[in-house]
């Protein structure tokens, strides 16, 4: 799984920008920005934080939907 797919389609679904989804999470847009340019992988921290932004377990975000 690419995890900047995933998180382009969760900031999508909730109309954020990256810039608005690293205020939320507590992760720095630049690094957002650069691992979005370089086409990387997020770390699992940087995952977990995205996730207690937003309001979904990790379960969520690897299952590619949010849960009910």
């Amino acid at each position: 799984m690419n995890t900047m797919d995933r998180v382009n389609e969760l900031i999508q679904e909730r109309g954020l920008s990256l810039y608005g989804l690293a205020k939320i999470s507590g992760v720095s847009y630049s690094t957002l920005k650069n691992t979005l340019q370089r086409n990387g992988q997020l770390t699992v921290d940087t995952i977990e934080k995205i996730c207690l932004g937003i309001n979904i377990s990790m379960s969520e975000f690897f299952a590619g939907k949010v849960l009910s």
